[in-house]
């Protein structure tokens, strides 16, 4: 066959009476890219390791067995494996700049240190130093008293007397009572943030959907970094509102942190697996093979 799956696509969304409008509804895939399968003008995809991804979508919506079509259409399709080795490439590639900066920003928090450290005790060496002049002055004043003979009031002494600070028992009890409470209420903050992450089934195939059980506290988040150029699509749920505009993000779009506190599924579809790094409460979410396109499915517990 040559250059038939799009005129075959096309065939069988009318067959079924369905518009493209319909069809972007079901895939979340933009019209004009639906459009250009149709007329095999990969071109206008968003980069050729998007194709397969893309079609094996559309058949699904229109009643065709993906992996049976791909197979039977496998000599009109790009080249994936040299996409995916170029792909790999260029994340390595932006990788090296992140490390170097990482060598620089190690020793940041041992500079900052050490400056504090100095003006920690240049404040000490200053408090020090004012103590000792203010005692000196006390000194002074108290010579000065003695001479004219001027004896402090009973209520004055009293006043003196009572600045210290009270020793009850009773005030040591409640502060320490105050502060076992801040700790127990941080601890149960970490209990809360912490998550545990199983993964329930590994995906397959060309673009594998791999499902994770999350069980977490009430407040969760979802973050995702880019290492590297990527189409994203995050969604409530399978087939669900998108949550984030489904296009391709970049590194200086990075991070992109999504709104799932009310959500018990996240369905995730990313074209660039290798340079998108995934993470519920700060623990990342692995992809769990080599492929550049793959899907995460979250169920939260």
């Amino acid at each position: 066959m040559e250059k038939e799956i799009g005129a075959r696509l096309r065939n069988a969304r009318e067959s079924k009476g369905l518009s493209l409008e319909q069809v972007q509804e079901t895939t979340k895939i933009k019209t004009r890219y639906l459009h250009a399968i149709e007329e095999n003008d990969f071109s206008v995809l968003p980069g050729k390791f998007y194709t397969r991804a893309f079609i094996r979508e559309y058949a699904s919506a229109v009643g065709i067995d993906p992996e049976e079509m791909m197979e039977e259409h496998k000599d009109e399709m790009p080249s994936f494996e040299k996409e995916e080795a170029a792909q790999y490439k260029r994340v390595q590639k932006q990788k090296e700049p992140s490390a170097k900066r990482t060598n620089v920003s190690k020793y940041l928090p041992t500079v900052m240190t050490f400056v504090l450290v100095i003006g920690l005790l240049f404040v000490a060496y200053t408090f020090i130093k004012n103590g000792n002049n203010d005692l000196g002055i006390g000194a002074a004043d108290q010579e000065v008293s003695d001479n004219d003979i001027n004896v402090p009031e009973a209520s004055d002494a009293e006043d003196t007397e009572s600045t210290p600070v009270s020793s009850d028992p009773t005030d040591a009890e409640d502060a320490e009572g105050q502060d076992g409470g801040e700790k127990t209420s941080s601890e149960e903050s970490e209990d809360q943030e912490s998550s545990e992450v199983s993964l329930a089934e590994k995906g397959t195939g060309s673009f594998p959907e791999h499902t994770y059980n999350i069980a977490t506290g009430e407040e969760k988040s979802l973050t995702i970094e880019l290492e590297g150029t990527a189409y994203l699509e995050v969604q409530g749920e399978k087939n669900g509102e998108n949550l984030i505009s489904p296009i391709e993000y970049s590194p200086e779009d990075s991070p992109v942190k999504v709104d799932v506190s009310d959500k018990k599924q996240v369905f995730i579809k990313t074209g660039n697996a290798l340079g998108t790094i995934v993470k519920i409460n700060g623990e990342q979410i692995d992809f769990q093979t080599q492929q550049a396109t793959q899907k995460l499915l979250l169920n939260f517990k």
